[in-house]
């Protein structure tokens, strides 16, 4: 089967690149999950929108498993191939078709770098507001895929609020033209559905005016349940941070092994939170929000512009950071209401220090999601083993705390056994349902997100 569909896609229009060599393959069985391993088929490396439709009728036509793949960032294992699938590479899709200034729009190719459009809008005087740690890499159809947010979501929204026109290639319907207005139900259906309903060869983004003033302060708690608990302060409050993380000791810890950022390393807990907007506002929330830190014992600093850029780049790589810890980790990302993120911190630190696994937690506070790292050494199978064991707990934590059990990476491989305990069958029966009506024979991204049983049979 793989030689002859290496030679139908030889065939394509306009003869795109295509990999079968089991070498160049070893790259495309993995994303940035750790752990997590596939075997593709072969690579087509697209190029443009035709690409991807006559690749994906291929696949249909043979049966063959078939998933797009951008920068590969996943933390879910959602760009991790099943056995013998064809991968679509996107990341020569590379155009920023339109660019309007006025009407604050733009729409570009799959393959654009997040924060290559970043700056590209930002020339231009506009923001677009998602910011993915992995956004040096990650491409905007991949912040589709997976509904991509960062620490800017509380206050500007995630990737489903910045998108108003899609255009993707599905197995049943093939090529779809959505707008919002007219095709909000669907667009809102594609968006976050990790590549298995279909594939994104177009995005229309509307963007913001750039924010004209910013402030930024860092606060530092005896241990990470203090900090967390006045983050449900500063959300009751009426501030609207830009941004509001939180690095718990593990985390600070690692940041300064890798480097000397500056960190209080003797911070139990540590909030970094970023204000936003016209001078007066800014101004204001800035007194306030300093008030509520000394009142709640935190100790303060206001951080000068440069060094706040070092320290949100800082909070970019902390993943990479880790490693100073152990030489592996696996993430999660469960979101909780406020009231409940430090209830949900002692719980998860409890249960591992009971397993004897060191866990750092970090997160995008302002908008309740908590990133707890197992991390382990692979070259003890006991930790590692001891690490996986927390990942049912973890989940299970986030949704005893009334919360879900991703806040932005997606549920992917990783959290797809324990789709059960987060939804009602009911529930589960509508989620095939959809799966059906866009991909009947299940060959977009199998075993990614959807419920475990099987789909019913294609008539």
């Amino acid at each position: 089967m793989t030689s002859a569909l290496f030679a139908e896609l030889r065939r394509l229009a306009g003869a795109p690149q295509v990999l079968v060599d089991p070498d160049q393959l070893v790259a495309y069985g993995y994303d940035a999950t750790m752990g997590y391993r596939g075997a593709p088929a072969a690579v087509l490396m697209a190029e443009t929108e035709s690409h991807v439709v006559e690749a994906l009728e291929t696949a249909a036509a043979r049966g063959v498993a078939c998933l797009a793949r951008g920068g590969a960032t996943s933390l879910s294992a959602s760009a991790v191939p099943p056995d013998g699938a064809l991968v679509i590479d996107t990341n020569r899709m590379r155009r920023i078709a339109r660019f309007d200034s006025v009407r604050r729009r733009a729409t570009l190719e799959p393959g654009v770098v997040t924060r290559d459009f970043r700056d590209y809008a930002a020339e231009r005087g506009l923001f677009y507001a998602p910011d993915p740690s992995s956004e040096a890499a990650a491409t905007v159809g991949g912040n589709v895929a997976t509904n991509a947010g960062g620490p800017y979501a509380f206050k500007y929204g995630v990737t489903r609020d910045a998108v108003i026109g899609l255009r993707v290639v599905t197995p049943r319907h093939g090529l779809l033209s959505l707008w919002r207005g007219a095709d909000d139900a669907v667009i809102d259906l594609i968006i976050g559905s990790e590549g298995t309903l279909g594939i994104v060869t177009e995005v229309t983004l509307q963007l913001r005016p750039l924010p004209s003033h910013r402030s930024v302060r860092a606060a530092s708690f005896p241990d990470g349940e203090s900090a967390l608990r006045v983050v449900a302060a500063i959300m009751a409050s009426g501030i609207t941070p830009a941004k509001l993380e939180f690095l718990d000791d593990i985390t600070v810890e690692s940041l300064e092994r890798s480097r000397p950022w500056g960190f209080p390393r003797d911070a139990g807990g540590l909030l970094l939170v970023e204000l936003d907007g016209e001078a007066a506002e800014v101004r204001d929330e800035s007194v306030a929000l300093d008030d509520l830190l000394r009142s709640a014992g935190g100790g303060t600093d206001s951080v000068d512009p440069a060094r706040a850029e070092r320290w949100w780049e800082a909070r970019r790589g902390i993943t990479a950071s880790l490693a100073r810890i152990r030489p592996a980790k696996i993430g999660e990302d469960i979101c909780v209401p406020y009231s409940q993120l430090a209830p949900t911190f002692t719980a998860i630190k409890q249960a591992a220090d009971d397993a004897d696994v060191v866990v750092a937690i970090f997160g995008h506070a302002a908008d309740g999601t908590l990133h707890p790292n197992m991390l382990y050494d692979p070259a003890d199978p006991e930790e590692r083993d001891r690490a996986l064991g927390l990942l049912p707990i973890v989940a299970d934590a986030g949704l005893a705390a009334g919360g879900i059990l991703s806040g932005e990476h997606g549920l992917g491989r990783v959290k797809q056994p324990f789709i059960d305990r987060a939804y009602d069958p009911p529930t589960l029966a509508a989620m095939r349902r959809i799966k059906q009506a866009f991909d009947p024979d299940n060959i977009m991204n199998p075993g990614a997100m959807w419920p475990t049983e099987p789909l019913e049979a294609h008539p």
